[in-house]
């Protein structure tokens, strides 16, 4: 099984994101095309406008993982930004897939075969999570991941 083509548009929300700052981070998904659940298009959810204060990136982090919905799968590239204990600044583009357990058992495959094609078509991220509850958002753990 082979996922959903990345559209342009995703792709150059992306590219905004990635060499323009743009946006902190972007919310995307996937939404049924037809009452059979048979074919699905992109749907861009949120964009996060950008802030360059590197104080404010887990408080963005925290409204992000509070914005993801109970029962619908959910696609992130968040503009994580952070400083080392000795000061210098880390700066990573991290992908995030949100499929919790009340997705429904037929989307499922296609969640994580569009997953990886966003994998292989985003070129840049450092780090990427698959999550089913928040729980695996925590916000140390992500940092201690980009390290």
């Amino acid at each position: 099984m082979s996922g959903i083509s990345v559209s342009d548009e995703l792709l150059e929300l992306y590219e905004q994101v990635k060499l323009r700052d743009a946006h902190k981070y972007i919310l995307f998904s996937l939404k049924k095309q037809d009452d059979a659940g048979r074919t699905f298009d992109w749907a861009i959810d949120h964009r996060a406008d950008k802030d360059t204060d590197i104080g404010n990136n887990k408080t963005h982090w925290d409204a992000m993982v509070s914005s993801l919905p109970e029962d619908s799968a959910m696609f992130v590239v968040f503009d994580f930004t952070f400083n080392k204990a000795d000061g210098r600044l880390v700066k990573k583009l991290l992908l995030i897939k949100w499929c919790p357990d009340t997705v429904h058992f037929r989307v499922k495959p296609v969640i994580g075969a569009t997953y990886q094609t966003l994998k292989d078509k985003l070129t840049g991220i450092a780090a990427d999570v698959q999550c089913v509850d928040t729980d695996d958002l925590e916000y140390e753990a992500i940092q201690k991941l980009l390290a």
